[in-house]
């Protein structure tokens, strides 16, 4: 049995004359004007983004007044990813332009990302934007964007999205090995202010990974925070890297007896899996 949508009658009048728009691929004010009254009742309809920038390009709009614009729907519209597609495509349009590239400062970009990053510090569009304008405009090194980062973790050193942006700042460029043995000693200390916090203990998996590194190394810094023979571990994470140390060396006896603590004492929500891969030693 299908059910009707309960559409209301301004957003039916609305879709109505959109789609005859479209239809008829008129590109002028009214059009534009309709798009607006479009995005307002649902900002999420990516056709309506797509028709409103051509209608841009076909009149020639100010495309600096259409990031403005951009600006007020993204405030009312937090969760909305077209919102930043369209940002994207509007800034890669004034870019073509000589002359209004000359204009265009990438520093304004930054009240906006700041402004919905303090309303949602882990707003999943908001972060992939922000990777795309560091991308766009080499800004791995710059300093508004370490120090932007850096200010994140500051307030919440469990926030994964400002971890993921900080590994790319600092590994997804050229020159990135300078960044090492720096980044390994930051995780380090973030993990020992709150050695359960599995954001910083990725940090310090993924620079490993990155660099070929030899997680042996890791075990002196481990072995404090996975003390089994106290009272309480600080930190499963710290075990878990301690199993997979001993896997790597050959040490299957304490691999798997490190991988049964966590199955059974230490991380039993995830049973299962360290019991699988205790079998696969």
């Amino acid at each position: 049995m299908l059910c009707d949508i309960m559409y209301s009658d301004e957003y039916k009048e609305v879709m109505d004359k959109l789609r005859t728009f479209l239809e008829q691929k008129t590109y002028n004010e009214e059009a534009l004007a309709l798009t607006e009254s479009a995005l307002e009742l649902l900002a999420a309809h990516y056709t309506t983004w797509q028709y409103r920038f051509t209608i841009v390009k076909e009149i020639k709009r100010d495309l600096f007044e259409e990031l403005d614009w951009c600006e007020l729907i993204a405030l009312e519209n937090e969760k909305n990813y077209q919102i930043w597609h369209y940002r994207q495509l509007i800034i890669e349009e004034i870019l073509k332009d000589e002359e209004l590239a000359k204009k265009f400062n990438f520093h304004r970009e930054y009240p906006i990302l700041s402004a919905m990053l303090q309303e949602d510090s882990k707003n999943h569009h908001v972060w992939s934007y922000r990777k795309w304008f560091v991308e766009r405009f080499l800004l791995h090194e710059a300093l508004e964007e370490n120090a932007f980062v850096e200010s994140m973790l500051e307030t919440d050193l469990r926030n994964n999205s400002a971890w993921t942006h900080r590994f790319y700042l600092k590994f997804g460029h050229d020159d990135w090995k300078k960044n090492v043995e720096l980044e390994i000693a930051y995780a380090k200390l973030k993990i020992e202010i709150c050695p359960q916090n599995p954001s910083s203990w990725n940090y310090l998996r993924g620079i490993y990974r990155k660099a070929k590194g030899d997680i042996g190394e890791l075990r002196s810094f481990c072995e404090p925070l996975a003390d089994t023979s106290a009272k309480e571990i600080k930190s499963s994470f710290a075990l878990e890297a301690l199993a997979d140390i001993d896997k790597a060396a050959g040490n299957k006896d304490a691999a798997a007896e490190a991988y049964r603590l966590l199955a059974e004492v230490y991380d039993p929500i995830r049973k299962n899996y360290w019991t699988y891969v205790q079998k696969t030693l």
